[in-house]
């Protein structure tokens, strides 16, 4: 029988607002990997590791930046657009270097070439933060600074609102961009026939360095997103590479309107097995993602391209 705190209001809105949470974390960690694939034809499995490494780099500027300001705007501003445009000028490098040969392989090869990019920022994670877990200094946390709100008897986090906020802003914002803009336009029609857009004189080479960097800077988002409500440690990529993948088997892979589903389906999954059946939370995502498999191998909107 479950007690009856499990079963009131506030409990119930309680871990549907941390499930909304925990669908905005899984989006920015799974969505820049169902684009690239969608999109460029390749198979980054080491996509999350760029969300590890986000969280690494906003602790270790959280924790530098309080010498210069605590103000809440700017570590917000630090959060939401610095961290991310420093990770998409590196992802930009990297595309033209290390991922640039990938595009041309079979995805199975691809998979292996781009796990041994996992264990090389793994490495260089460890290299310059060390094994041990770290996390934002008090004075620098935003999520302690903006503290907690009463909705019907629920205590709902102001800093974890503001994600949710972010993320719902991201979707709109990639959605108008593969919708009106013209870059967006050529994207699809890139994830349709890549060979035809370059042939019509477009610099493909262009658009494919810019949706993969795009893509690699709203997982460092994420990332940067996730530690002022928790810590960094190398197993947070580990965790957000499984969980990501989860996300696109479930949704589709290519499909924003996938990742979206199924990053709230997971969420929710996540959220209320915490409360309800904690040691088995996780085998039920995956068991969910093993009956998506058995009965729609596709994933739920895996066949209606990008923004369809």
């Amino acid at each position: 029988m479950i007690p009856e705190t499990l079963l009131g209001q506030p409990f119930v809105l309680g871990h549907t607002f941390n499930g909304l949470y925990f669908a905005a974390l899984l989006f920015f960690a799974s969505v820049g990997l169902t684009l690239v694939f969608g999109i460029l034809n390749l198979l980054n499995m080491a996509h999350a590791a760029f969300y590890g490494l986000g969280a690494y780099v906003a602790v270790w500027t959280l924790n530098n930046i309080g010498d210069i300001t605590t103000t809440m705007a700017a570590l917000l501003f630090v959060l939401v657009f610095v961290i991310p445009i420093v990770v998409f000028v590196l992802a930009a490098a990297l595309d033209k270097t290390v991922f640039a040969p990938l595009y041309e392989i079979e995805p199975v090869y691809q998979l292996l070439a781009t796990f041994g990019v996992i264990l090389m920022l793994d490495d260089i994670i460890k290299y310059l933060w060390g094994a041990t877990p770290i996390s934002v200094d008090a004075a620098t946390n935003p999520s302690r600074q903006l503290g907690t709100v009463d909705v019907l008897g629920a205590s709902i986090s102001t800093y974890r609102s503001f994600v949710i906020l972010i993320a719902v802003l991201c979707v709109v914002g990639l959605y108008l961009m593969f919708v009106k803009t013209k870059i967006g336009k050529i994207s699809q029609a890139m994830s349709e026939d890549y060979e035809m857009v370059q042939m019509l004189g477009i610099n493909v080479t262009r658009v494919r360095v810019l949706i993969f960097s795009l893509s690699i800077a709203i997982a460092a988002l994420g990332g940067a997103l996730f530690v002022p409500f928790a810590v960094a440690t190398p197993a947070v990529t580990l965790e957000y590479v499984l969980l990501s993948f989860a996300v696109i088997v479930i949704g589709g892979l290519g499909s924003l309107k996938g990742v979206v589903v199924a990053s709230l389906i997971i969420g929710m999954v996540r959220s209320f097995g915490i409360a309800y059946v904690p040691a088995i939370e996780l085998a039920i995502v995956f068991a969910l993602m093993v009956v998506v498999i058995i009965v729609r191998p596709e994933g739920l909107f895996g066949d209606e391209g990008v923004v369809e």
